[in-house]
């Protein structure tokens, strides 16, 4: 995953983006794979969730995102475990149980 700058068609802002790649002649299913991750990430549009920007389909397949300041959220509560209150777990909980009943509600497609 790598940091790049977005700058969308007609409009006067600059976005940090996660940028996903996928290396050249990897396999057909690792393709297949992020596609249909891109496709799944399209599908869900709920403020807890993080949002695709763009597919690019060139020699090395890409996936645009919003960027995740802090990273993978299991990475960071790994390496935060000590510092994260209760209260910040639970909030959490709670955007998780928000999107997942957004999910199971017809909400997004193909969850």
């Amino acid at each position: 995953m790598v940091q790049g700058m977005w700058l969308p068609a007609g409009e006067n802002v600059k976005l940090i983006v996660a940028v996903k790649v996928l290396r050249e002649g990897t396999a057909s299913n690792q393709n297949r794979d992020l596609l249909e991750e891109a496709r799944i990430m399209a599908s869900v549009n709920h403020p807890c969730c993080v949002r695709i920007a763009a597919v690019c389909m060139t020699a090395q397949l890409m996936l645009v995102t919003q960027l995740m300041k802090y990273g993978c959220a299991l990475d960071y509560i790994r390496r935060q475990q000590d510092n994260i209150s209760s209260k910040l777990l639970l909030r959490w909980a709670s955007q998780i149980a928000s999107v997942s009943d957004h999910c199971g509600s017809g909400g997004s497609r193909g969850i």
